[in-house]
């Protein structure tokens, strides 16, 4: 009898990196769709917001982490999971208490605890998001020595849109999906949407703020030149009303002035959250007071009236019952048109101050720049006076401290949830049930066009958002959604370990699979645990609702402890045998066969055993097929 053992043990290392690699052959896409790159959301009063992220990925993940790296200003977040349960290829989650700052944005997924893909989002910010609203002394004037924002950082934002007004009639549409500009451009086609021109005073303003808390501030505009209370007042109802210089219709629409302001606080400040509405108007008013028609006038009670009237259908409109106002002192028209400031107004705007209801005081313009040059607009004007930028250090001194503990501010929306179902060899995304009007569009397109208003749409493969409108006209915008161009990906099968000791655990992983994956065994998920107690054939599917892939196979081998070998192995065979102990050979090896033993502990030959001449044959002790 001859009998081989062994004296070393190598396979632990073997297995180990067998796994690892089988774990990191199939890669997946990760992107982020929600936010946007330069978005700046709402800080509340405790310095903090919560910033949703959403996106899409391809493959198989078991949970989505992201983290902000602080950039300026703010506190960076480590690694946190954000969505411990991405199905169908769709992942939203939230960071809570981000403090004010400007940050970088990464996210990864994961699956066996190792990092499938990384995603990165340039700038996101916590900080201060401020609607204008009045007439053209804060909407701005094209060539009137303007400035802009100087931050090395780019932390002063503004989308650039203005809404069409063709041939002088101003249109009710919403406004397009939302690209982030840096206002730090003193070019005149700069446009604040939805209807401002130029950087005018809110780069300067965005500035200061900026070097008093360090947080990034974003504006948006709503004014609307040479509009007057009763324009606001009246069109804030629909209601027809007379531009007071050439006497037609203002904006040839009843709806303007007010819809500006009505369009950035649904749909920007919704998107964003906000702190507050600056309205500075009054110059148009002080014409008014100066006609031949005393019944044209604008009393101060009835500035007052109006402009509570304004503030009031704003916070209805908008669902923000308490959304703060800071009201400027502006009245100033001088020669040759107008005789200066107006008292009248002047005293409706500070009737209308009432702090304990979120009505807060704004600077006071009457006394910037005096004379103008052209009678009423603020201007920069070379190696003079620098009105407009007198008019940003106003702004800034009345919005101090106090002001910033008192206005409470509106956390931006949280993104609806999105999911990818598919029945039939079919399609479908659904959108939340609730009180909302559905736009879908294709891609990052507008809400104009809409190809469906339907709570679940089953398009064809692409990528697709949509925006809900509520009973209010608030929207919200979803992230994306990609739809497949065929059926689910079968998974790619790995396994821990085979061939195994008959009765030892092994684990089956599956990879690739952007759904949810179901096993011959009756488990689900992208690992299982099996024992299997003899040769197995496993099988799994990946699913999106009822449509499922085609099933991957993948077969676990066994091996005895012990097993005695007596049968022949003939001419052509090409064969290793392995056990978990021992191989005891007691059979005929013959001429042409290649046969391998491969155990353990021992291989032992008793008599009876024959390897004929013309036949390989080789013992192996020390490996077999051991865990």
């Amino acid at each position: 009898m001859f009998t081989y053992q062994p004296s070393t043990n190598k396979i632990t290392i073997l297995l180990f990196l067998l796994v690892i690699t089988a774990s990191s052959s199939v890669k997946g896409q990760l992107t982020i769709t929600f936010p946007f790159d330069g978005a700046v959301f709402q800080r509340n009063t405790s310095n903090t917001a919560t910033i949703s992220i959403a996106g899409s990925y391809t493959g198989g993940v078991e949970r989505v982490e992201a983290r902000l790296i602080a950039v300026a200003g703010g506190t960076g977040v480590g690694w946190t999971s954000i969505d411990t349960a991405p199905a169908a290829g769709i992942y939203k989650g939230t960071l809570n208490g981000v403090t004010g700052g400007w940050y970088t944005l990464e996210v990864r997924s994961i699956l066996f605890n190792n990092v499938v893909s990384t995603a990165t989002l340039s700038r996101v910010g916590v900080g201060e998001v401020f609607v204008i609203a009045g007439q053209s002394n804060v909407q701005g004037i094209e060539n009137h020595g303007h400035k802009a924002s100087v931050d090395a950082n780019a932390r002063i934002k503004y989308v650039d849109w203005l809404l069409p007004c063709p041939d002088g009639t101003c249109q009710n549409v919403d406004p397009p999906f939302p690209q982030i500009s840096t206002l730090n451009s003193t070019d005149q086609a700069v446009h604040i949407a939805p209807n401002g021109i130029t950087s005018w005073a809110w780069g300067e303003l965005g500035d200061v703020l900026l070097s008093r808390f360090n947080v990034p501030v974003l504006f948006f505009n709503a004014a609307a030149s040479g509009s007057s209370i009763g324009n606001w007042s009246r069109s804030a109802d629909g209601l027809p009303a007379a531009h007071p210089h050439i006497g037609i219709q203002y904006a040839n629409n009843p709806n303007f002035p007010y819809h500006y302001l009505r369009k950035a606080l649904n749909f920007y400040a919704s998107l964003f959250g906000i702190r507050a509405v600056l309205w500075h108007q009054g110059e148009s008013d002080s014409i008014k007071n100066r006609n031949e028609d005393p019944n044209d006038n604008t009393s101060a009670a009835e500035y007052r009236d109006s402009l509570n009237h304004v503030i009031s259908r704003s916070r209805s409109h908008s669902d923000k019952a308490q959304l703060p106002w800071v009201v400027a002192k502006g009245s100033y028209w001088g020669p040759p048109i107008g005789g200066g400031t107006d008292a009248e107004v002047i005293s409706g705007q500070e009737l209308v101050i009432d702090t304990p209801n979120k009505i807060f005081a704004g600077p006071n313009t009457d006394n910037i720049q005096l004379p103008r040059v052209d009678g009423v607009h603020l201007e920069n004007v070379s190696g003079g006076i620098q009105g407009i930028s007198e008019m940003a250090s106003g702004w800034n001194t009345m919005l101090d401290n106090t002001f910033f503990s008192a206005a409470t501010p509106y956390a931006a929306a949280i993104p609806p949830t999105l999911t990818l179902g598919c029945s039939g060899s079919t399609y479908s995304v659904t959108a939340p049930a609730g009180a909302y009007t559905y736009f879908w569009v294709s891609g990052n397109n507008d809400i104009s066009t809409a190809f469906s208003n339907a709570q679940i749409i089953t398009p064809g493969a692409g990528t697709y958002r949509v925006y809900l409108k509520d009973n209010f006209g608030n929207i919200i915008l979803s992230q994306s959604v990609t739809v497949p161009g065929g059926g689910p990906t079968s998974p790619s099968l790995t396994v821990s370990a085979s061939p195994v000791v008959a009765g030892q655990s092994v684990t089956l992983y599956a990879q690739g699979c952007m759904g949810s994956v179901s096993w011959s065994t009756g488990q689900s998920g992208y690992s299982i645990s099996q024992t299997p107690t003899q040769t197995t054939t496993y099988s799994a599917t990946c699913s999106i609702g009822s449509c499922a892939s085609v099933a991957a196979n993948i077969q676990v081998s066994t091996c005895p402890a012990t097993a005695t070998l007596s049968s022949p192995y003939v001419s052509g065979q090409t064969l290793t045998i392995k056990a978990s102990n021992t191989l005891i050979g007691v059979n005929a090896i013959r001429a042409g066969a290649n046969i391998t033993y491969d155990a353990k502990n021992s291989v032992t030959l008793q008599p009876g055993f024959l390897a004929e001449k013309g036949s390989i044959f080789t013992a192996v002790a020390g490996v077999g097929c051991s865990n």
